[in-house]
């Protein structure tokens, strides 16, 4: 009997993990929390494009 629960507990944490780390997007878990979402790497992160800005380096950065 106490197996039964035992695995039913592993089984359920397994799923909670799955959805919280695989299927929720990052910026809803972040919502979740509380916290600031986090911006996304590169020129993907809300900037007006990946040009060069005058010195030659990119206009994200």
């Amino acid at each position: 009997m106490w197996q039964d629960l035992l695995v039913a507990v592993v089984v359920a944490l397994a799923a909670a993990w799955t959805v919280w780390r695989v299927i929720l997007p990052a910026g809803l878990r972040a919502r979740l929390l509380g916290r600031a979402a986090p911006k996304g790497a590169g020129c993907g992160g809300g900037c007006k494009g990946c040009g060069p800005a005058g010195g030659g380096g990119s206009s994200c950065h």
